[in-house]
C-alpha cells in the first residue's frame, strides 16, 4: 500500500512539492520525470501516461504564454492533482485552433482527459491544474473508459 494511504477506500490526501522547473524546454522532460516518480511512489502507476502528457502541455504553455517563476506541485486525494504555477496573472484561454493551426490545441486536450481542470490566481501569478481519478472506470488516453465495451 503507497505511503499515506489508509486501510479499506479512504485514501488520506497529501502533497508533494511544489518542484521549481527551469524557464526552459527542459521543464517538459523534468515535470514528466517528477509525474513518474511520485505517481509511481504513490501507486498511480496506471495515471502515469495521461499525466504526463497533460503536464506536459500545462509546463509548455506557461512557458509559452507567462512568465516566471515555474513550480509543479502534486496533491493526491482519490486520485491526483497536478498544478502548474508560474508567475503570470494572465489565465489561460483555450484557443479555437483552426485544421491548419500548429497550436492552440492543448486545453482541448487538458478538457477532454482530465477529470477537470481549472486555473487559481493568486499575489504571485496563477495555478493552472487538472485532476485525474484514481478510479479505474475513468476516461483513458483513448478517451473511452476503462473496462467499458466498445
Amino acid at each position: 500500500m503507497p505511503s499515506g494511504a489508509a486501510a479499506g477506500t479512504h485514501v488520506e490526501s497529501f502533497v508533494g512539492g511544489p518542484w521549481s522547473l527551469p524557464w526552459s524546454p527542459t521543464a517538459c522532460s523534468s515535470a514528466r520525470a517528477v509525474i513518474r516518480d511520485v505517481l509511481r511512489q504513490w501507486g498511480l502507476d496506471d495515471l502515469v501516461s495521461t499525466a504526463e502528457l497533460l503536464v506536459s502541455e500545462l509546463v509548455s504553455n506557461a512557458l509559452r504564454h507567462a512568465s516566471g517563476p515555474l513550480h509543479l506541485t502534486l496533491e493526491r486525494v482519490s486520485g491526483l492533482r497536478c498544478l502548474v504555477s508560474d508567475g503570470s496573472a494572465d489565465l489561460p484561454r483555450p484557443a479555437d485552433a483552426g485544421p491548419e493551426d500548429e497550436c492552440g490545441r492543448g486545453l482541448l486536450l487538458v478538457d477532454m482527459l482530465a477529470a477537470q481542470w481549472g486555473c487559481e490566481g493568486g499575489p504571485g501569478g496563477k495555478s493552472v491544474w487538472f485532476e485525474l481519478s484514481g478510479d479505474p472506470c475513468a476516461r483513458g488516453l483513448d478517451g473511452d473508459a476503462k473496462g467499458e465495451a466498445a
